[in-house]
C-alpha cells in the first residue's frame, strides 16, 4: 500500500467509517499482505496508545485509592477522637445533670417554703392575738377582751 493510502486508511479506521473500499482493492488487485501488514501496523500503533492510556489511568487510579486509603484512616482516626470526647463528655456531664436536678428540686423547695410562711404570717399574728384575748379573758379583764372584738372586726 502507498503511503497515501495509509494515511487515508488510519483515517478512516479513527473515524470510525466504512473500510469496505480499502478492503476491497487490495483483494481486487491480489495484493491482501500489504493491507493485512498496514492493519497489523495499525494495531501495534494503538495498542502503545492503549496502554499508554492504560499507565495514565493506573497511576490516577492508584493514587486515588491511597487518598481514599488516607482518607478512610483519617474518618476512624476522627471516629474514635469523637467517641472519646463523647465518653468525657457524658463522664462530666452525668454530675453536673444530677446537681442541677437537686438543684431545681431545691429551688422548688425553697419556693414552697416561701409561700407557706408568707400564708403563715397572718395566721401567726392572729394566734398572738387570740392568746393575749385569752389571757385578758382568763383574768376577766373583759373590757380589754371586748377591745379585741374590735381590732378583729376592722
Amino acid at each position: 500500500m502507498e503511503w497515501k493510502d495509509l494515511i487515508q486508511l488510519y483515517s478512516v479506521i479513527c473515524n470510525g467509517e466504512d473500510l469496505g473500499p480499502f478492503i476491497h482493492k487490495p483483494f481486487a488487485s491480489g495484493h491482501p499482505k500489504s493491507l493485512l501488514h498496514s492493519l497489523h501496523q495499525f494495531a501495534r500503533s494503538k495498542e502503545s496508545d492503549i496502554e499508554e492510556v492504560c499507565k495514565v489511568h493506573y497511576q490516577d487510579f492508584i493514587c486515588t485509592v491511597n487518598n481514599l486509603r488516607s482518607l478512610l484512616s483519617d474518618i476512624d482516626s476522627l471516629k474514635s477522637a469523637l467517641f472519646n470526647s463523647n465518653a468525657a463528655f457524658q463522664s462530666a456531664a452525668g454530675p453536673l445533670l444530677s446537681s442541677r436536678n437537686a438543684y431545681l428540686e431545691a429551688r422548688a423547695v425553697a419556693s414552697n417554703l416561701s409561700t407557706a410562711l408568707a400564708a403563715a404570717r397572718p395566721c401567726i399574728c392572729l394566734l398572738d392575738l387570740l392568746a393575749c384575748a385569752n389571757t385578758h379573758l382568763t383574768t376577766n379583764d373583759l373590757y380589754l377582751s371586748c377591745g379585741f372584738r374590735g381590732v378583729g372586726s376592722r
